[in-house]
C-alpha cells in the first residue's frame, strides 16, 4: 500500500535469512517473499543509543509494530506509554503468541504451537486425525488481523489526532477465524444436538477423477438438486432434501462420490457441472495453480530484483492497483 517500511533486526539478523531451505546468492526464499518493499538495520535494543535511535523513529512514523513476548519493550524503556510520548499520533502494535496476561503469556510460540491448541487440526482432520495446515496460517491470519486493525487505527488518529495502542495474539486470531463455520455445531446451547456436526466432513472433501481431483460445491438446495441431476443421482434429491440431512449423511455421500467420479476425467466432470450452474473447479498443486488463468488474469505475481546480485524472485500480491493517489504508476516492489 505504498508505506515506507523500516524493520529493526537483531545482531544476528532475522531468523529467515538463515531458516530456510532454498537460497540464492546467500538469501533464502522466504526471507525474499516475507521481506519485500521493506528496509531493513541492525540494532542491539539493550544499547541506550539503539533506545535512542528507535525513538527518534517512532517521533517521525505512523505505526510501530513489536512482536518481543509481554513484558520486553517494558523493560527495553519501548513500551507504548514511553513512545507516546514522543509521538501522540502514534499506533503501537504489539503481537504475541498467547496474549499479555495468562498462563501462557510467556511461553515461546510458532505457528504450529497455535494451529494445535486453537483446535484447527481436529477440523482439518477430524476427531480420529488431526491433520495441520502446511502452511503458517496462525502467523498469516495474526497479520491480516494486524493490518486492519492498523488501518482502523489510524482513521482514527486521523480525526482525533491521538493515536492508540493495539495487542493482538496469534490465538484469538486463529480462532475468530476458523470459529464461525468450523463451530457451527457448537453455535446453540445446549449443543448436544448438533455437536457431531463438522465442516471438516461436510462439504470441504476434493473429488477424485479419472485423471486427478475436483470441487463442487452445492450449497443451496437448488444447486444440490441440479447437482444430482447433472450426475444422474435423482435419488439424493429425496434421500437427503435438506443440508442438514447431507450433513448427517455425509459419509455416505462420499463414499458413493468416490465410486462413481473416477468414471469420468476432471475436464468432463467439471464441463457437467458448469452447465449445471454448479459452482466447481479443479484441484491444482500450488504451482498449477499459480499458472492458472485465475491467476494470470488477476496478475497477481511479479518478478522483483532486488539491488546488487541478489536473484529475481516471484511475489504475490492480493489485489490490483493500477495507479497510486499521486497519479503514478503504482510499484510492484521496492528494494530492502
Amino acid at each position: 500500500m505504498g508505506a515506507d517500511i523500516i524493520k529493526v533486526e537483531s545482531a544476528g539478523g532475522d531468523i529467515l535469512r538463515h531458516l530456510n531451505l532454498t537460497f540464492k546468492a546467500g538469501v533464502g526464499s522466504w526471507f525474499v517473499s516475507f521481506n519485500r518493499n521493506k528496509r531493513s538495520i541492525q540494532l542491539d535494543l539493550k544499547r541506550s543509543e539503539a533506545r535512542e535511535a528507535i525513538l527518534q523513529m517512532a517521533a517521525q512514523s505512523d505505526v510501530l509494530v513489536q512482536n518481543f513476548r509481554p513484558g520486553v519493550m517494558e523493560r527495553l524503556g519501548l513500551d507504548y506509554p514511553t513512545v507516546r510520548e514522543c509521538n501522540p499520533r502514534i499506533v503501537y502494535l504489539s503481537i504475541s503468541g498467547f496474549g499479555a496476561e495468562g498462563p501462557y503469556a510467556h511461553k515461546p510460540c510458532y505457528d504450529p504451537v497455535i494451529q494445535g491448541m486453537s483446535g484447527l487440526a481436529f477440523v482439518q482432520g477430524g476427531q480420529e486425525q488431526p491433520v495441520f495446515v502446511r502452511m503458517a496460517i496462525a502467523d498469516k491470519m495474526t497479520s491480516m488481523n494486524a493490518i486492519y486493525h492498523v488501518l482502523a487505527a489510524l482513521v482514527a488518529a486521523e480525526r482525533q489526532g491521538i493515536g492508540q495502542e493495539i495487542k493482538l495474539s496469534m490465538i484469538d486470531s486463529l480462532l475468530s477465524f476458523i470459529g464461525p463455520d468450523s463451530m457451527f455445531g457448537h453455535a446453540f446451547i445446549p449443543d448436544d444436538e448438533f455437536r457431531y456436526l463438522s465442516m471438516s466432513r461436510a462439504a470441504l472433501q476434493p473429488m477424485p477423477t479419472k485423471d486427478g481431483h475436483i470441487i463442487a460445491c452445492a450449497a443451496t438446495d437448488d444447486q444440490w438438486q441440479r447437482m444430482c441431476s447433472a450426475i444422474d443421482k435423482p435419488e439424493w434429491v429425496e434421500q437427503y432434501p435438506t443440508p442438514a440431512d447431507r450433513a448427517s449423511h455425509v459419509q455416505e455421500i462420499i463414499d458413493d462420490i468416490n465410486t462413481l467420479f473416477p468414471q469420468k476425467t476432471s475436464k468432463e466432470w467439471l464441463t457437467i457441472f458448469e452447465a449445471a450452474d454448479v459452482p466447481c473447479g479443479p484441484v491444482y498443486t500450488v504451482c498449477r495453480g499459480a499458472r492458472g488463468s485465475a491467476a494470470c488474469i488477476q496478475s497477481d505475481f511479479c518478478r522483483i530484483r532486488p539491488p546488487g546480485r541478489r536473484p529475481g524472485a516471484r511475489s504475490e500480491c492480493a489485489r490490483q492497483i493500477q495507479r497510486d493517489p499521486t497519479g503514478d504508476p503504482a510499484p510492484c516492489a521496492r528494494s530492502w
